[in-house]
């Protein structure tokens, strides 16, 4: 029986894949460019512009079927949904990073800002929910808050700049490759004959 979720999942892991290959591929064609020494968004208006863009844009529209899936997973916590909503919101922002860029001046800073924001608050939503989902494992609890720790002390030591905006885009892939196959393996290889309706709490 066909089920979305498995699509979900899918998009997730396609979504990042896609982007980082984008943007090795922006960096590459962009001479001068140092990685760590100027931001991401750099690579926006740079001679590897389209493919950065088309990356950041396909990953931030594919995040939206992945963060629906795992709330389809997590649809018995209050906050694995809210989770889940806030994850779809910054992959909006994200795609709207690859349209608006540099060059559309302060709205790219809105976005992008947005995008930061809204990602380290899934996180933060997200931490309890997987720590109570038979789906997800505990253990995906501890990486998720491990990944925010690090983004802290990283932020804390370096202060804000281009490089802790480049460790908080590797963190975050890093966060989207992790959850996304875990998703996909619970889905299709854990319990692949698991239905949304079967897998529903019962009531009355």
């Amino acid at each position: 029986m066909f089920d979305w979720r498995r699509v979900g999942s899918w998009c997730g892991l396609a979504g990042t894949t896609v982007f980082l290959i984008a943007w090795a591929s922006a960096i590459a064609k962009t001479p001068g460019y140092r990685f760590g020494a100027q931001w991401v968004s750099d690579l926006g208006v740079g001679d590897g512009a389209a493919f950065f863009n088309t990356g950041v844009i396909a990953a931030g529209v594919l995040s939206i079927p992945f963060a629906a899936s795992l709330g389809a997973v997590l649809r018995t916590s209050r906050l694995g949904i809210l989770g889940s909503i806030v994850l779809a919101l910054a992959g909006i922002a994200l795609a709207c990073v690859g349209v608006f860029t540099e060059k559309a001046g302060d709205i790219h800073l809105i976005v992008s800002v947005s995008f930061f924001s809204l990602i380290v608050l899934a996180l933060v939503l997200l931490v309890l929910p997987f720590q109570g989902s038979r789906a997800m494992q505990p253990w995906t609890a501890q990486f998720t808050a491990g990944i925010i720790l690090l983004g802290i002390a990283i932020a804390a030591i370096f202060r804000a700049g281009p490089l802790v905006e480049t460790m908080a885009v590797l963190l975050i892939a890093m966060w989207s490759l992790v959850i996304a196959w875990k998703l996909r393996w619970y889905l299709c290889v854990v319990h692949p004959e698991e239905t949304l309706e079967a897998s529903s709490p019962k009531t009355g």
